[in-house]
C-alpha cells in the first residue's frame, strides 16, 4: 500500500509541475485576461463532469468490484454524451461560458467524461500505475501541444489551449479504452437494478461534488461580476499554485478510497483513515510553509507584473487548503464506506458560508477577500464531515494526533 502511495504521490507531483509549467506558459503568453478566459472554459467542462460523474463517476469504483463492467459502462457513456450535450447548451444560454466556445465545450467534456469513467474502472481494479501513466500523460501531452502551438507555431491565442485540451484528451481516452477492454466480458449490458444502484450510490457523491464545485469555484463568477476578467486570471493562478500543495493528500485519498472499497472491515478503514489524517496534515503544514515563504517577487519573475499581487491570494487560502486537505482522507473514508450522503451535507455547509460571505466579503476585499470566503467555507465543511467521523467510526480525538510511532513507520516503509 505504502508503495502505491508513493508512487501515486510520484506521479502526482510530476503532474502539478507540468500543470505549473502550463500555467506559467499560458500566463506568460497570454495575460490575466486571457487566463481568465481560460479559467472561465474550465469551470464550464468542469461542471459538465459534475453531472456526467452522476453514472460514471467515483461510484464506479466502489461498484467495479461489485458488478458486470459492461452494465455499468454503457449508462455512463450514454449519459456521458446527453449531459456534454444538453450542459454545454445550457452554460452557453446563460452566459457562463464564452459562446465561441460552446461547441468546443461539448466536446471536450465528452472526451473527458470518457476518460473518467476508464480512470475509475481502473482505480476499482486497483490499478493504480496505469491510472497513474494516463493521468500523467494527459497533462503532458497538453503542455508539449501548447508550447507547439503558442511558440512554435506562434498562435497566441486561448484557441490554441483549447485545441491542446482536444489532442490529450483524445489521446489518453484511446489508451485507457485499451486497458478497460480487458476487464470487460459479453453479456447482458442493461440491468435496472445495477442502474438504479449507480444512480443511488452516485447521486448523493455528485450531489457533493456539485455543491463542492461551487464551493470552490463560485467566487470566480462574483470576481467577474464585480471586477474584470483580468482580476479573475490572477486569482485563478493563486487558487492553482495553492491547490497544488493537494498532491499528497489526493494521492493518499485515491489509494485509501481504492482499499476501502475493497474491505469490509470497519475497523481497518478507521484505523487507515486516522493515519493518513496525521500524516497529511502534517505533510501540508510542510508544504504551506515552504509556498508561504516564498517572496512576492518571485511570482512576478516566474509570470509576469500582472500577477504581483499573488502572493496575498494564496496567503488568504492557506486555512482552507489545509482543511481541504483533511477533508479529502474523511470524504473518501464516508465514499469508500457507503456513506457518502455526509459528503453532501459538508459541501452544502460549506457552501452556505460561501454563498453569504461571498458577495459581502469579495466585493470589499478583493482577491483577499475571496481566499478568506474559501479558507471559512471550507474549514465549516471539514469540521462537519470531522465530528460525524469521530461520532461514527469510534475514532478519540487523540487519534488524530501526530505520533513518533508514525515517524518510524514511514521510515520503515521508506527503507523497504
Amino acid at each position: 500500500m505504502i508503495r502505491k502511495i508513493i508512487t501515486t504521490a510520484a506521479s502526482r507531483l510530476l503532474i502539478a509541475l507540468v500543470n505549473l509549467a502550463i500555467v506559467w506558459l499560458a500566463a506568460r503568453v497570454l495575460g490575466a485576461e486571457g487566463m481568465g478566459t481560460i479559467s472561465l472554459i474550465i469551470l464550464g467542462i468542469s461542471i459538465n463532469q459534475m453531472v456526467s460523474a452522476l453514472v460514471g463517476g467515483s461510484a464506479l469504483v466502489y461498484l467495479i468490484p461489485r458488478y458486470p463492467a459492461l452494465q455499468l459502462l454503457v449508462p455512463s457513456w450514454i449519459w456521458s454524451v446527453v449531459v456534454s450535450a444538453s450542459g454545454s447548451f445550457i452554460l452557453g444560454l446563460t452566459g457562463l461560458v464564452p459562446l465561441e466556445f460552446v461547441f468546443d465545450l461539448f466536446w471536450i467534456s465528452l472526451l473527458q467524461s470518457l476518460y473518467n469513467i476508464n480512470q475509475n474502472v481502473l482505480l476499482g481494479r486497483e490499478k493504480i500505475t496505469a491510472f497513474n501513466v494516463l493521468a500523467f500523460l494527459q497533462v503532458a501531452v497538453v503542455l508539449i501541444t501548447l508550447a507547439l502551438l503558442l511558440l512554435v507555431a506562434d498562435q497566441a491565442s486561448v484557441h490554441s489551449y483549447v485545441i491542446a485540451l482536444y489532442v490529450s484528451y483524445a489521446s489518453v481516452l484511446m489508451g485507457g479504452s485499451l486497458l478497460v477492454a480487458r476487464f470487460v466480458s459479453r453479456g447482458k449490458w442493461w440491468n435496472p437494478v445495477v442502474f438504479r444502484e449507480t444512480f443511488r450510490f452516485g447521486g448523493y457523491l455528485q450531489a457533493a461534488s456539485f455543491l463542492q464545485l461551487f464551493n470552490y469555484r463560485l467566487s470566480y463568477y462574483i470576481i467577474e461580476k464585480y471586477f474584470d476578467r483580468a482580476t479573475l486570471g490572477v486569482f485563478s493562478i493563486g487558487v492553482q499554485i495553492s491547490e497544488s500543495v493537494w498532491i499528497i493528500s489526493k494521492s493518499i485519498a485515491m489509494v485509501q478510497y481504492a482499499r476501502i472499497s475493497n474491505s469490509s472491515d470497519s475497523l481497518y478503514a478507521r484505523d487507515i483513515t486516522s493515519l493518513f489524517i496525521r500524516i497529511t496534515g502534517l505533510l501540508t503544514v510542510a508544504m504551506l510553509t515552504v509556498l508561504l515563504l516564498l517572496p512576492p517577487e518571485f511570482f512576478v519573475f516566474v509570470f509576469r507584473n500582472d500577477f504581483s499581487n499573488l502572493h496575498p491570494v494564496i496567503l488568504s487560502l492557506s486555512p482552507g487548503i489545509f482543511a481541504v486537505a483533511i477533508s479529502l482522507m474523511l470524504s473518501h473514508y464516508f465514499s469508500g464506506s457507503g456513506m457518502p450522503w455526509h459528503n453532501t451535507i459538508s459541501s452544502g455547509a460549506g457552501l452556505i458560508f460561501t454563498v453569504i460571505l461571498g458577495f459581502t466579503l469579495i466585493p470589499r476585499y478583493g482577491l483577499t477577500g475571496a481566499g478568506m470566503v474559501a479558507s471559512v467555507a471550507y474549514t465549516a465543511g471539514m469540521i462537519y464531515q470531522l465530528l460525524v467521523y469521530l461520532r461514527i467510526s469510534g475514532a478519540r480525538w487523540r487519534d488524530l494526533g501526530i505520533r513518533m510511532s508514525d515517524f518510524r513507520a514511514l521510515k520503515s516503509h521508506f527503507q523497504q
